[in-house]
């Protein structure tokens, strides 16, 4: 009986803990990535140049990074090119400004794709 007990609290405290991790993640996005830290250190993170394009659009496999215990009208999918799972699901706090700065990035990193070796200020003769 006691047994059974310590495991159900350990199980309890667990739930708990990765509950309250899960609270502690936050969404940072930068001219080259896309980053999924916790407590200032980044565990993940996705380049701006494999983003396909980013959508509200719930997706059902997906790698999922939510930060809320309630995601319903928070979550953002980033579509991405390459992968094991395409779709990246996170819940920031406001959505479309989120989404409005990743296609400022993104939009930023094709510019800079496409531009020529003699747009980046090199003088040619």
């Amino acid at each position: 009986m006691k047994l059974a007990v310590l495991i159900l609290l350990g199980a309890a405290a667990a739930a708990a803990l990765l509950v309250m991790l899960a609270l502690q993640l936050r969404y940072k996005i930068t001219d080259r990535h896309l980053k999924v830290t916790l407590f200032g250190l980044c565990i993940r993170r996705v380049e701006i140049s494999d983003i396909d394009y980013v959508s509200k659009r719930r997706a059902n496999r997906a790698e999922r990074w939510h930060n809320t215990l309630r995601p319903a009208h928070r979550v953002l999918v980033i579509h991405r090119r390459r992968g094991w799972f395409k779709d990246f699901v996170i819940t920031p706090k406001n959505r479309y400004v989120c989404k409005a700065e990743l296609d400022r990035a993104l939009a930023k990193s094709q510019r800079a794709d496409n531009r020529k070796p003699d747009d980046r200020g090199v003088a040619s003769d």
